[in-house]
């Protein structure tokens, strides 16, 4: 009765428990070892999957499982066979709760794998689990390759691009994720032409006809290669890149506003405020909307391109192309009418590339995840203390961010 009660609890098919031995008191990692017997001899051709009631060779092997309750470390023991196969000749014999060459069981792997899911480093969970973290990385490297592998790109028609850091010094990489479901598709190393290529090609001709819209900010490299692949695509230019491009048209004209009242006057009600500038007036109160006022009555140059930068993140609110460029012209107009010579040239640049500025009438899409991304890829980075793996770390990122 105890033997069956145990083995219930062991749960291995095709096996029973005979005897378990448990570590002393006082053993660093409470240990407990499980023994095996088979309830009926046969035995599986790990080649052909034929099976046979007799053997060619045995071993003992000693495999990890799941911990049970204090006994953190628990190990199967049972004698492990190769068979004399009529088709394949002599093979070890195929376990289905045990893979082929691993000294580690399925459903314990399947846990570590599990584990690492979560937002920790590989170390945490290698201490946890008693392992070592090469171990550890492994196994969550291939059971992330056969879950992500080969990736899904069926029914794809709306893609946003945009770039991550990989490393310090201007190492990037390109992040494809489809729009509509918040999840990435592929990940590339640089932020080249090439490497929005290499996924394009990835994605086949058939996949290519298929993308309706992509978004993206104006970078040169990620336009040239999806008129290439995708010429039938509309490119629609991302709302946070370019207002983020605003802010740096801002920022040089506090500059230069602030050299100047150095020169001329009092210089201190310039101290402190770029942020402020940068920020929507609706989130800023007390003090703070009290400095913003002060500055922008002394300082009409920065009024202007504040209320300007105000007036522009309303265009994204028009659903009609029309009423939309309208209401662009208006701006536009009052941009060149400004006298801020950093204003007129930012103010044709976005003349310039209207037609993708305008296309999210029709294709409300944009890379605004795809930065909440980026955050989580950066607090990835910092958990794993970095990765030197490129491989597994793009794996992690499109684990992390598996669709809804």
């Amino acid at each position: 009765m105890y033997r069956d009660d145990v083995s219930k609890l062991v749960c291995i098919p095709g096996f029973y428990v005979t005897e378990t031995t448990f570590s002393e008191l006082g053993h660093k990692v409470p240990t407990v070892h499980i023994y095996l017997n088979r309830d009926i001899p046969q035995y599986c051709c790990s080649g052909c999957g034929q099976y046979y009631f007799t053997y060619y060779d045995a071993h003992k092997l000693q495999v990890r499982d799941l911990p049970y309750g204090k006994w953190k470390k628990s190990y199967l023991v049972f004698n492990k066979v190769r068979v004399q196969c009529n088709t394949c000749g002599v093979k070890i014999e195929k376990l289905d709760w045990l893979p082929l060459w691993s000294r580690l069981t399925k459903r314990f792997e399947e846990e570590v794998a599990r584990e690492c899911r979560l937002l920790q480093s590989i170390r945490d969970v290698a201490k946890r689990c008693h392992l070592d973290w090469k171990t550890v990385k492994e196994i969550d490297k291939t059971y992330l390759a056969a879950e992500l592998n080969p990736p899904d790109f069926s029914g794809v028609t709306c893609l946003a691009v945009d770039e991550f850091a990989i490393k310090k010094h201007h190492k990037y990489g390109t992040v494809i994720s489809e729009a509509a479901r918040c999840r990435v598709l592929w990940v590339e190393k640089n932020r080249t032409q090439r490497a929005l290529e290499r996924f394009y090609r990835r994605l086949g001709k058939k996949g290519c006809r298929q993308i309706e819209a992509v978004a993206m900010d104006m970078w040169e490299s990620y336009q040239r290669a999806t008129r290439k692949y995708c010429p039938q695509a509309d490119i629609v230019y991302d709302q946070f890149h370019i207002l983020q491009n605003y802010s740096k048209v801002i920022n040089k004209v506090r500059n230069e506003e602030y050299r100047k009242a150095r020169k001329e006057s009092d210089a201190t009600v310039f101290k402190g405020t770029k942020y402020l500038l940068l920020a929507r007036r609706a989130n800023i109160r007390g003090k703070k909307r009290a400095r913003l006022d002060e500055l922008l009555k002394a300082n009409q140059f920065l009024s202007t391109l504040y209320i300007l930068k105000e007036d522009l993140s309303h265009l994204w609110d028009y659903r009609y192309e029309k009423v939309a460029q309208k209401w662009f012209d208006d701006w536009y107009q009052k941009a060149m009418s400004s006298g801020i010579d950093a204003l007129q040239k930012f103010a044709e640049s976005l003349a310039g590339h209207l037609d993708g500025i305008l296309a999210h009438c029709r294709y409300p899409i944009n890379t605004s995840f795809l930065e909440g991304m980026n955050n989580k890829i950066k607090v990835l980075k910092r958990v794993a203390f970095g990765f030197n793996d490129e491989e597994y770390f793009f794996l992690k990122i499109r684990g992390l961010f598996m669709g809804k």
